[in-house]
């Protein structure tokens, strides 16, 4: 009722002010069995289940208003929206969390300036290899490219938007693009923490794109200053680096698409001590690929993280053996309209007998090492 209500109040291109507003979202869930089987401590399998899945459902409004010749002023809010009440969502009832949601100004033929919560490089270029519709859910392919195997004290942030950013997004010039962000250092520590460390926790971030005919390259690199993962502490001199390098090809018969992406992470704490990590850095890459003929659609995709490389504060020997992990996606879509489409999908990720790679979105969570992470379903995805 209150969407209906909103719809007729607003209406999907509203003018206001000399300006368009436009009310945008969309409604996706999913069916889906899930288990985590063959862990190297059996109790520690996730026995198989049945779960209703939210895929990142989203609910937004956005806007455009003409200042002078060729400058525009423009806004985002947009949100999460739950079409389940899983435990992770009970707290926020139906509004889960900001998604991108900015104010900026846009410069015809330069680009567009941004002020707030914003996709990063390393991000918006994982998704290259990536044909699920949504980017989300156990039906993409991304968990070799965003994760570590569990080898960090805490999850690695690259594939997790930049909060209280300053961000520029170029238009494109002759095929050639670019953005960069910086995350600013709000909590940048005028005396020690608890820790007894001061903090400065600067973010940067990277990305090109060069599209010329059927090829579409891209690149980023992005740095995170003083997150702590590595050893989930509150630390100074923590330095989190991704490189991430994406391909994508058009084949002549328009209707197939292939992919490549790979991916170089690392995570350097100067202040480790005793047996915590002082360095660990591993290597992943995807392949994918898309193929639609009239309303159908498959895709699919095969992605393989390799063991970890890391030292140790005292001196000890780091063992990285066995932490690798490997991923295969096949699906299918019927597209009814633009709006409205239907999936199903068989996703398997395959560890390490140390391995703990999940999926890169809707895992199955709490999993043991050397688990075999198991999906399939089916759902419905609405668009407006």
């Amino acid at each position: 009722m209150l969407l209906a209500s909103l719809s007729g109040a607003l209406p999907a291109a509203a003018v206001h002010a000399e300006g368009t507003i436009t009310l945008f979202g969309m409604a996706y869930g999913q069916f889906e069995n899930v288990s985590a089987t063959g862990a190297t401590n059996p109790a520690q399998d996730k026995p198989s289940r049945f779960r209703l899945s939210n895929v990142s459902s989203d609910l937004g409004v956005k806007g455009t208003l003409p200042l002078m010749d060729g400058v525009s002023g423009v806004f985002q809010y947009s949100t999460g929206v739950n079409v389940d009440n899983a435990s992770n969502n009970t707290a926020g009832g139906m509004w889960a969390n900001a998604k991108d949601t900015f104010v900026g100004l846009s410069i015809a033929n330069v680009g567009t300036v941004k002020f707030g919560r914003l996709t990063g490089a390393a991000r918006w270029n994982s998704g290259t290899p990536d044909f699920s519709p949504a980017g989300a859910g156990p039906q993409d392919n991304q968990a070799a490219l965003s994760s570590i195997s569990g080898q960090t004290g805490a999850g690695p942030l690259f594939n997790v938007r930049i909060d209280n950013a300053l961000g520029f997004e170029s238009a494109s010039w002759s095929g050639l693009s670019v953005r960069a962000y910086f995350g600013a250092n709000e909590n940048k520590s005028a005396a020690t923490v608890a820790s007894g460390s001061l903090l400065d926790d600067k973010s940067y971030s990277l990305g090109a794109q060069y599209v010329i005919g059927p090829v579409d390259l891209r690149g980023s690199y992005e740095i995170r200053n003083d997150k702590g993962t590595l050893n989930n502490t509150t630390t100074n001199r923590t330095k989190d680096k991704d490189y991430r390098f994406g391909v994508r090809y058009t084949l002549p018969d328009k209707a197939t698409i292939v992919a490549f992406g790979y991916d170089r992470m690392s995570f350097l704490d100067q202040d480790a001590t005793a047996a915590q990590k002082t360095y660990i850095k591993k290597t992943g890459w995807v392949i994918g690929a898309r193929h639609e003929f009239g309303q159908h659609v498959v895709y699919g995709g095969y992605g393989k993280a390799g063991d970890v490389s890391c030292s140790i504060a005292s001196g000890a020997v780091c063992d990285g053996g066995n932490t690798g992990g490997k991923q295969f996606v096949v699906a299918y879509n019927f597209t009814f309209n633009k709006q409205m489409l239907a999936e199903a999908y068989v996703s398997r990720v395959t560890n390490g007998t140390r391995g703990k790679y999940d999926f890169d979105s809707g895992g199955v969570g709490g999993i043991g090492a050397g688990s075999r992470p198991t999906a399939m379903g089916f759902g419905l995805r609405y668009t407006f």
